[in-house]
């Protein structure tokens, strides 16, 4: 048996490439594991760090094309893979030094199509391990799964569903149904392929381990200002439609999509564009869009989906807030919702 490592690679700092190669590279199976590194037009030196990874292991193959983005280097990385198995890390992240020969006995053990498995989120100054030490079985099916990428759910919050790493995928469900990723999606692209692999897969379990470590800055770009966060996130709020509708599922998926676009709306469309710091528009003005957005579809049809459960706490004060059209107070909620999140990230980050 053998595992293709996939790891796409643009801009990563030095450092944090040469670890994760490290660790892949030298496994405890290192033998039965190839490395697939695609460099994505990296402008700041990663091509001389592959280059002088290539020289000293046999196992390494690089790509290098111009930027196209991550979901085409996984995508050319997926091209090239001959393992039996597959398994993405990020080019800023690592693996234990036994995390294939581990998950390789755990699939191969259960027989499944994917295996979970557990991971730290590693901050600068601390490490939150997130592993499921008695997993529940019954929450290893199809459409939990996929319902838990599209609308969360507390029973797997320790496992990183929708992210394509912690997880190691049977090559051949991949290559039967030709799962791949999206071209054109700037966020949330990992979701989107997660769930249409799962819809291929048959057969899914959870192995108790610790093997991946993701690294978390406070620096990351899902926090920086972008005014171009709606017309990107449409994008993926659609395909999670297109999937829904291509695969026929059932009303509760539906509800989730619907739901999904309220919590965009209200969380990285307020967090990344209206309420952002940088964004330096009038605030007259930027309430006045922002009530346009709720007042058209399919936003609107997702507020009244979402007014049927009735949110409670803090999240039914936004939704009071977004169905009685007072920005004001919704824009004011998230810029204290904001600075506390800034505050925690600066202490912990």
């Amino acid at each position: 048996m053998k595992i293709s490592i996939i790891i796409p690679v643009y801009n990563t700092d030095s450092d944090y490439l040469r670890n994760c190669l490290d660790s892949c590279l030298n496994q405890t199976i290192a033998e039965t594991v190839e490395v697939i590194a695609v460099n994505d037009g990296s402008t700041n030196g990663c091509d001389e760090v592959l280059g002088e990874y290539t020289k000293k292991y046999e196992s390494l193959v690089v790509i290098s094309q111009k930027n196209q983005g991550t979901s085409v280097a996984r995508n050319t990385g997926l091209d090239k893979a001959c393992g039996d198995y597959i398994m993405f890390v990020d080019a800023d992240d690592w693996i234990e030094k036994d995390c294939c020969e581990n998950a390789l006995r755990a699939a191969y053990t259960a027989n499944c199509d994917i295996t979970f498995f557990g991971y730290a989120t590693n901050y600068t100054n601390r490490q939150m391990n997130r592993v499921i030490e008695n997993p529940n079985e019954k929450l290893f099916e199809r459409d939990i799964l996929q319902l838990a990428i599209l609308e969360g759910n507390p029973e797997l919050g320790a496992v990183e569903v929708g992210a394509p790493w912690g997880k190691l995928i049977r090559h051949s469900v991949i290559e039967n149904n030709h799962v791949r990723y999206t071209p054109g999606l700037k966020k949330g692209q990992d979701t989107v392929f997660v769930l249409n692999l799962l819809e291929h897969c048959l057969t899914f379990s959870y192995f108790s381990y610790l093997g991946y470590h993701y690294r978390m800055s406070g620096a990351s770009i899902s926090h920086r200002y972008n005014p171009e966060i709606i017309s990107i996130m449409e994008k993926t709020l659609k395909a999670y439609s297109e999937f829904v509708k291509k695969y026929n599922k059932n009303e509760r998926f539906k509800e989730a999509v619907a739901r999904k676009y309220y919590r965009v709306m209200t969380g990285e469309y307020i967090m990344l564009d209206f309420c952002h710091p940088d964004n330096k528009e009038d605030g007259k003005a930027a309430r006045k869009r922002f009530r346009k957005l709720l007042e058209r579809e399919p936003y609107s049809g997702s507020l009244a989906r979402v007014g049927r459960k009735k949110p409670h706490g803090y999240d039914g004060l936004i939704f009071l807030c977004a169905r009685s059209k007072n920005i004001a107070a919704l824009f004011f909620l998230k810029k204290l919702e904001i600075a506390v999140r800034n505050i925690v990230i600066h202490q912990y980050g």
